[in-house]
């Protein structure tokens, strides 16, 4: 089991060392499935508005779910950016929650600790996001979690390799 969980996570630092592309890609695809249902949408207004039932909802949500795909399918990198930022945002404001608290539970909680630690964490995740090339930041932040995967998946095989071994040689003995 620890090889197969080993292969699995070399897998997954594989591809988040070398699948950024796919990445910007899945973006793009995402854009044009938004886009493609804001068309849909906007076919359904206009058949209820030749209906005379009712349409304003959907054709203002057609119209929004169009302009919003488009963006996204050409523009994937600057959504991605745009997004980013507003997770940089929350993770800023959440930290700063944290941090007071944990201030606040200082006499309350014995490990206070860990929620401050969380707090700072959470805040500088989201300072780097918000006032450092966000998408830069997740790359980095990719390619960690990458090696780390691949760190992982080779001592899963290593440590499988080893049991494996270790029930061989118990059972020979037996």
């Amino acid at each position: 089991m620890f090889i197969v969980n080993g292969l699995i996570a070399i897998l997954f630092g594989l591809l988040l060392l070398f699948g950024w592309d796919n990445i910007l890609n899945l973006i793009l695809y995402f854009g044009l499935l938004v886009l493609v249902g804001g068309g849909i949408l906007l076919i359904v207004a206009i058949t209820n508005m030749k209906k005379e039932k009712p349409h304003t909802l959907l054709l203002a949500e057609a119209i929004a779910a169009i302009l919003i795909g488009a963006i996204i399918a050409f523009w994937p990198d600057k959504s991605l950016k745009i997004f980013l930022i507003m997770i940089g945002i929350w993770a800023t404001i959440m930290g700063l929650m944290q941090i007071i608290l944990a201030i606040q539970m200082k006499k309350k909680v014995s490990n206070h600790n860990m929620f401050t630690i969380n707090g700072v964490v959470t805040l500088v995740f989201g300072l780097l996001l918000f006032f450092i090339n966000p998408v830069t930041v997740v790359k980095l932040l990719i390619y960690v979690i990458g090696l780390i995967a691949l760190a992982a998946g080779v001592l899963l095989i290593y440590l499988g390799i080893k049991v494996k071994g270790a029930k061989e040689g118990q059972s020979a003995v037996k």
